[in-house]
C-alpha cells in the first residue's frame, strides 16, 4: 500500500485493443478507472495515517499522503464521515480472510489455542482503525452501525467455537458464558492489555487464553 505516489494510469494491451474496436467507450472507461484509482489512493492514504496513530486525519493530510488535491478528496467523498466509513469497510475486507471457522470436533485445548491465535492477529491488525473509530463513532451513526455489526460478527464467531461446552448450559447461564467469551476475545479487552497494561502481543494472547480456560474447563460443573 503506497499512498505517497501520484495516481498513474495502468494501460494494458487489452485496453488498447478494446479502445480500437469501440473508441467511443474509451474516455468513459478511462475516467471511471482513474476515478476508482484516485478513490482507492485516498482510502489507502487515510488508512496509512490511522496506522501511524493519526486518529483524526484531516482532508489536507489525507490529500498530501495520497498525492492528490484536497478538492479531489471531497469530490470522491461528501465529507470526512463518508471517507472514514470507506476506511472501515476496507479494513473489514482486509481482516475477513483471517477469520475462519474452527472445527468444533477439536479438543477444547486445541480450540482455545486456535481462537486465541486467530484473534491476536486480527485484533492487532484492526487496533489502529478501532482507536480512530472510537474517537469518531459518537458523532457518526454510520460508524456506530459498522462497529456494532463488526462486534456482533466477532461475537458469533467466538461463541460458535465453544458450542459443545455451551450446549450443556441452561439458557440464562449460557448467555452469561457467551458474554464472558465475547468480552475476553474483544478488541476493548485487547486494547486494555496492549495499550493500558503495556503487554506484548504474546503476553496479551496468553492472558486471553487464561481467561477462556478459567471459564470453560469443567464447564459442565459450573451449571
Amino acid at each position: 500500500m503506497d499512498g505517497t505516489a501520484g495516481i498513474q494510469p495502468d494501460v494494458s494491451i487489452d485496453d488498447i485493443l478494446r479502445d480500437a474496436v469501440d473508441p467511443t467507450t474509451a474516455p468513459v472507461d478511462g475516467r471511471t478507472a482513474r476515478a476508482q484509482r484516485t478513490r482507492d489512493a485516498i482510502v489507502d492514504a487515510c488508512l496509512e495515517l490511522v496506522g501511524e496513530d493519526d486518529v483524526r486525519p484531516t482532508g489536507p493530510r489525507v490529500a498530501s499522503r495520497a498525492g492528490v488535491s484536497v478538492r479531489s478528496v471531497f469530490q470522491h467523498f461528501d465529507d470526512l464521515e463518508s471517507l472514514y466509513a470507506a476506511v472501515s469497510e476496507r479494513s473489514t475486507a482486509r481482516v475477513a480472510p483471517l477469520i475462519v471457522p474452527i472445527d468444533a470436533s477439536l479438543s477444547l485445548d486445541e480450540r482455545i489455542l486456535s481462537l486465541v491465535g486467530q484473534r491476536a492477529r486480527v485484533l492487532e491488525l484492526i487496533s489502529p482503525v478501532c482507536r480512530a473509530a472510537s474517537v469518531h463513532a459518537p458523532f457518526s451513526a454510520e460508524l456506530r452501525r459498522r462497529l456494532h455489526e463488526g462486534h456482533e460478527a466477532m461475537r458469533m464467531h467466538a461463541v460458535s467455537v465453544f458450542e459443545p461446552e455451551l450446549s450443556a448450559l441452561s439458557a440464562g447461564r449460557r448467555e452469561q458464558f457467551e458474554d464472558v467469551i465475547d468480552t475476553a476475545t474483544s478488541w476493548p479487552n485487547w486494547n486494555v492489555l496492549r495499550t493500558f497494561q503495556g503487554r506484548s502481543v504474546e503476553r496479551a494472547a496468553q492472558t486471553v487464553e487464561l481467561m477462556l480456560r478459567s471459564l470453560l474447563v469443567g464447564v459442565d460443573a459450573a451449571d
